[in-house]
């Protein structure tokens, strides 16, 4: 019978965390290819936004530590 793993919720969110991490940089990416479709208030919405989501991310980094 195995175990049960006290830290399953913690690993599960440090997955998470990675991978928004990834996907912010594969926005900011596909901004920088794109930027001439997109309107500048557009771009300074979408920054905006990603920026605040790293903010985020950065003040919880050693929250969840185990």
């Amino acid at each position: 019978m195995p175990r049960k793993d006290g830290n399953k919720q913690q690993k599960e969110e440090l997955k998470k965390i990675e991978l928004t991490l990834k996907n912010i940089q594969e926005n900011e990416q596909f901004l920088a290819e794109n930027a001439e479709e997109l309107s500048p208030h557009q771009l300074k919405d979408v920054r905006k936004h990603l920026d605040s989501k790293k903010k985020f991310l950065k003040e919880t980094d050693g929250t969840i530590k185990y």
